[in-house]
């Protein structure tokens, strides 16, 4: 059924027990959203509303209180504890081996879901299940196409995972890697463990030239720069990187192969 139009502001009124009522089109604005929201909220019975004249009224006493209930707090979920993280692994190991990318985004959505921190999901999932991939390929049991495909699986469900929290944000961070770093998925882990934690983060993935690197973080001017890198031959280019950020201020963090994320929320909160 199709949503009415907004109709046209009406005055306010007086009801019969003497309190104020203005319409919703007013309400709407007072609460700062578009009168089709409002509306959607009176016909799931969210928000009182009466029907006066062909146009909805709300009492302002119930505007006010509907507002406070909205604006309230959510408490957080409860963490959950797994105790079988190896199990699981093995399940999305076999998932992204297969490139069955909706029982690797089950596992993984199932378990955020039900209160499992994205941090933890990517240090003891994601991680170790995309590690026992690389070995794989080094002992050439799986194929460049075979890694690749799973590397892109993981990086469309970290997307999913990570929009940006509510909330005031604790700073600017970028996340960024050496021009000759190779893999991407190590600094989207990265990244969502930041955004997790209520940074906003500038991913600037890999690939990208040394001067456009600094040129882009000075622009920015973050709190916080993190160089992403894994493949040893890029760590040297990736400490000439962290030197350079130094230079213009911000503090930075410069990972590795096998750190934990977890080390890296700690650390960055401490930057």
């Amino acid at each position: 059924m199709r949503e009415p139009a907004a109709p046209a502001p009406a005055p306010a009124g007086e009801d019969g027990a003497g309190g104020t009522r203005i319409t919703l089109h007013d309400a709407a604005g007072r609460l700062g959203v578009h009168y089709q929201t409002a509306y959607r909220w009176v016909r799931s019975g969210a928000l009182r509303a009466a029907k006066i004249g062909g146009v909805y009224q709300v009492e302002v006493g119930d505007l006010e209180a509907f507002d406070r209930e909205r604006r309230r707090p959510s408490p957080p979920p409860p963490e959950r504890v797994v105790r079988d993280w190896e199990r699981f692994a093995a399940q999305l190991h076999q998932a992204l081996i297969a490139g069955e990318e909706g029982a690797a985004r089950d596992l993984v959505e199932g378990l955020v879901g039900s209160g499992v921190r994205v941090v933890d999901c990517c240090d003891r999932l994601i991680g170790p299940a995309m590690r026992k991939i690389g070995d794989q390929w080094e002992a050439g049991q799986l194929t460049v196409a075979d890694e690749r495909r799973a590397s892109a699986i993981c990086e469309r469900l970290l997307g999913r995972l990570t929009p940006a929290p509510p909330g005031r944000p604790r700073g600017v961070a970028v996340v960024c890697s050496p021009p000759v770093e190779e893999h991407q998925l190590p600094g989207g882990m990265a990244t969502a463990a930041l955004r997790e934690d209520h940074w906003r983060v500038h991913h600037l993935g890999v690939n990208v030239p040394f001067e456009e690197l600094v040129g882009m973080i000075r622009r920015v001017g973050p709190d916080l720069v993190v160089v992403s890198v894994t493949w040893l031959p890029a760590s040297e280019q990736a400490e000439a990187l962290a030197a350079a950020v130094r230079r213009l201020g911000p503090p930075v963090l410069v990972g590795g192969s096998g750190r934990a994320l977890a080390e890296l929320i700690t650390q960055a909160r401490a930057a």
